[in-house]
């Protein structure tokens, strides 16, 4: 390894940030597998997921908490650890949020909605 190649290895390492993040990997058939991300960077992570677990070269990775996500691809694993290289980001939309009167008229019976009328039998 030449000294280049050295100094950016360890530049990498030291922008790497500490985590204990619950993540989230979600695979393209939908099956989705909880796991622990320990470090981040800009071009990657590193996370714990269980041994026992086979995982494909590539899938989602979402932080719980976080309106983010991500397309990674595999790029190493040992053990229960495993590196991934953070092909695309993306931002999630935020849930739309319902004032409370709109949830309450929601949840209304189809006869009490606003529009439409409710008939009494006259017997």
């Amino acid at each position: 390894m030449t000294q280049d190649q050295d100094a950016a290895l360890h530049e990498d390492r030291a922008s790497r940030s500490k985590t204990e993040w619950i993540g989230l990997i979600r695979t393209h058939e939908g099956t989705e597998i909880p796991c622990s991300v320990k470090d981040v960077s800009a071009t990657g992570a590193k996370l714990s997921v269980s041994e026992n677990i086979q995982l494909p070269y590539e899938f989602m990775l979402k932080v719980v908490g976080m309106d983010y996500v991500c397309a990674v691809a595999l790029a190493w694993r040992v053990g229960n650890l495993v590196g991934v290289r953070i092909v695309k980001f993306a931002k999630l939309v935020p849930k739309r949020v319902l004032p409370a009167d709109s949830r309450e008229a929601t949840d209304w019976a189809p006869h009490q909605r606003h529009g439409t009328r409710r008939y009494r039998r006259l017997d």
